[in-house]
């Protein structure tokens, strides 16, 4: 509705910009009565996408149906093998068909684009394509995610737990009914591994990205955090580091005082780091109809614009199977919760852990348990450590016999 508002309010003022006609020839809509009222005479309106199966009269299809599969993958497929050019806001058709939809398009001479599938108005594909094409990208990572993101930014400022945030935001629509792909951190996942494709020539691979979400995040850490001086952040990482690449999506601390950390509610933050521009910050709207619909008439313009071959295509020969950094190699600082006994020796059994798996302690702070006396919650957060330590040494620490529950743990982001 977004799309079809904003083309046919600006209809003569675009059409004076790219000096073409845009013609809507045909809609497909589960309410074909509403779209009738809002589109010009001479516009078929199908109630099922399957009849463009059937329908080859236009040049560019332009699909957001949603789905990794089903009749939004068919009619892109059928679209490309008709030599019809295609955009599409599906992340999570383009990053787990992307390889075969490109293959498709190649062979066709066609265009597939698909700004809109990350970070909604933000135009962070168009900047890694074009602006920033003579440069090599090292790094990027942000908040690409608005539902987890507004959930993380309210239970900070309202100080109410995660289901409480999460009812507000499913009935407010920022949520789905089932939100599970925004809170577990696939939506974020499906956006890095595009962004991994674009950013390095790396081939689409969906299914290494390494995935945690915020929904076992508990206001006591949101707080916690907060007195140690951070934020907790859902962020997506893709990376190059000694010839691999990561994709790591999961929650963290970053520094109050960072760019990345002032992100907040339904916006999206992404960073690039790249040799020459050294960093750049793109924030906005991740979502929303009108958000949404100008990333995809910026994608349709550009493809009536250009050349069906130019520089900035991108192509599935010149994609490369480049090796996955894992995570038990990174390398960073961590956040730990214990909840233990409160008795004389604790400190120096984790201290001992610690030492043995070449952890060092940046800071620490004890609290008395509010809700059972004889017991204590211990933060801590280290120096630099390697991930497969921290990981082992947390799995001691557990085992130990004051410690009363599982350990819970965070990476800290130098964002």
């Amino acid at each position: 509705s977004g799309l079809l508002e904003i083309l046919l309010k600006n209809k003569t003022f675009i059409e004076k910009k790219i000096e073409k006609r845009i013609i809507i020839s045909a809609v497909a809509s589960r309410t074909p009565k509403k779209v009738l009222k809002k589109l010009n005479k001479g516009t078929l309106v199908f109630d099922n996408a399957k009849k463009f199966l059937d329908f080859n009269d236009y040049d560019l299809l332009v699909e957001l149906i949603g789905g990794e599969g089903g009749i939004a993958k068919e009619i892109i497929i059928n679209s490309l093998n008709m030599g019809k050019n295609v955009v599409t806001a599906n992340k999570a058709l383009v990053a787990k068909h992307g390889i075969e939809i490109l293959k498709i398009a190649e062979k066709n001479n066609c265009k597939i684009a698909f700004e809109a599938a990350v970070a909604g108005g933000v135009p962070v594909i168009k900047v890694l394509k074009e602006f920033l094409l003579s440069n090599k990208i090292k790094k990027v990572f942000g908040i690409l995610n608005g539902t987890s993101n507004y959930i993380l930014s309210k239970m900070e400022q309202t100080n109410r737990d995660f289901s409480v945030i999460l009812k507000d935001a499913q009935n407010m629509g920022y949520a789905e009914s089932d939100p599970s792909f925004d809170v577990d951190g696939t939506d974020t996942a499906h956006k890095l591994s595009i962004l991994s494709m674009i950013a390095y020539g790396k081939v689409l691979d969906f299914k290494s990205v390494f995935i945690e979400g915020i929904e076992k995040i508990e206001l006591d850490d949101i707080k916690l955090a907060d007195t140690l001086g951070y934020k907790i952040k859902l962020l997506g990482i893709t990376q190059k580091i000694k010839g691999k690449v990561s994709q790591f999506v999961y929650p963290c601390l970053v520094d109050k005082k960072a760019t990345i950390a002032s992100v907040n509610n339904v916006n999206n933050g992404i960073f690039i780091e790249s040799d020459f521009s050294e960093s750049l910050f793109l924030q906005g709207q991740g979502a929303g109809n009108y958000p949404t619909a100008t990333s995809i008439i910026s994608d349709i313009i550009d493809i009536s614009n250009k050349k069906t071959t130019n520089l900035f295509d991108l192509k599935y020969k010149n994609l490369n199977k480049i090796e996955n950094f894992q995570l038990m190699d990174r390398v960073g600082s961590y956040y730990l919760r214990l909840s233990t006994i409160d008795k004389p020796g604790v400190i120096a059994g984790i201290s001992k852990q610690f030492k043995e798996h070449n952890i060092s302690m940046k800071s620490m702070l004890q609290k008395d348990s509010s809700i059972k006396k004889g017991q204590a919650t211990i933060v801590l957060s280290t120096l630099i450590c390697r991930e497969k330590d921290m990981q082992n040494a947390i799995k001691k620490i557990n085992n130990l016999d004051f410690v009363m529950k599982k350990t819970i743990s965070y990476r800290i982001e130098m964002a």
